[in-house]
């Protein structure tokens, strides 16, 4: 009896911690947008939780408005959302439909970037600041 009263505690906090963790590697190299292959060497694996959040930020390269893509970590990556001025989402959506309506529900385990001009990746509160580079962001756990 004595034994499960330790236990259980030391349980209780093993499950919750398995369920709020959120492990991602981080792979950075030349690689490119046109996968012209090379070795993809892991950098990282950087621990997060499940309630910080993440972004991408950068100049898109037609219109030259500023781009920031925001997520979440609760069930992957999830509940994205983009600011950006209305011309650049126009050129994202040929002004068809609003943009975070389609973002919103989406999710994924990885993500990839690439850029040339250079871009700042946020990942809880950890900074990236890429440029003539790619870097790849797959979420290790949970499984779904």
């Amino acid at each position: 009896m004595r034994r499960a009263l330790i236990w259980a505690p030391i349980l209780v906090v093993g499950v919750l911690t398995l369920a709020l963790v959120r492990p991602v590697r981080l792979h950075q190299g030349d690689w490119g947008a046109g996968d012209r292959g090379g070795d993809r060497t892991v950098n990282r694996t950087v621990w997060l939780w499940a309630w910080q959040h993440a972004s991408v930020t950068f100049t898109n390269s037609v219109t030259g408005g500023p781009v920031t893509i925001s997520y979440a970590l609760v069930n992957g990556f999830d509940r994205f959302h983009m600011q950006t001025d209305e011309k650049t989402e126009d050129y994202y959506t040929g002004g068809t439909y609003r943009i975070n309506s389609r973002l919103r529900p989406q999710r994924t385990r990885s993500q990839r970037y690439c850029t040339v001009v250079g871009m700042t990746v946020t990942l809880g509160g950890r900074r990236y600041e890429l440029a003539d580079t790619c870097l790849e962001i797959d979420l290790l756990w949970p499984p779904f």
